[in-house]
């Protein structure tokens, strides 16, 4: 006979309960992101127009790599994220981190925000455990955030002036197969 092993529905009121404070300021983030300036990749902090430092909670940051093919989240460039360490869970038995892994796992969506965990990622936050905050959505790619074509300076000076090279529409075809 298979054991049945029941997750503790406290925990998932935890994790909920300890993400909620996160989700204005997230969801802000997110309403702006078709406009947001990416300069660089990396870890930085989280900075949302129109909303006060003091108004966004602690240890919120932004995530963004080179490509949306490198990202811990497949075709999602750029996403806010808090290590879980600034949850302050702390007494659960077997692991706040392996408790939260599970409940991350097992689904947990807030306000339309699925709340996503990974670890042990060696290009995030010092390869430590953290959340993502990503739209059902855009998770679920039902909203368009465009496609990354990885471009040559020659390729994009000839497009600036006007031609379009074969060597574009070769990379580009493959979109409307």
């Amino acid at each position: 006979m298979k054991e049945v092993v029941y997750d503790d529905p406290i925990w998932e009121y935890c994790v909920a309960t300890n993400v909620r404070p996160y989700m204005k300021a997230v969801k802000k983030w997110w309403e702006q992101y078709e406009k947001m300036d990416v300069r660089g990749t990396g870890v930085f902090d989280f900075e949302v127009e129109g909303m006060e430092e003091k108004d966004i909670p602690p240890g919120l940051m932004v995530r963004v790599t080179s490509t949306a093919v490198r990202s811990p989240f497949k075709n999602i460039q750029a996403f806010p994220f808090v290590p879980t360490s600034y949850l302050q869970i702390a007494g659960v038995p077997g692991g706040v981190n392996r408790m939260i892994e599970r409940v991350c796992k097992k689904g947990i969506t807030i306000d339309g925000i699925k709340i996503l965990e990974k670890h042990n990622l060696p290009s995030t936050y010092q390869k430590g455990q953290f959340i993502a905050f990503i739209p059902e959505n855009v998770y679920e790619g039902s909203k368009k955030l465009g496609k990354y074509v990885y471009m040559q300076l020659t390729e994009l000076c000839a497009m600036a002036q006007g031609n379009l090279p074969q060597s574009v529409i070769c990379k580009c075809y493959q979109y409307i197969k």
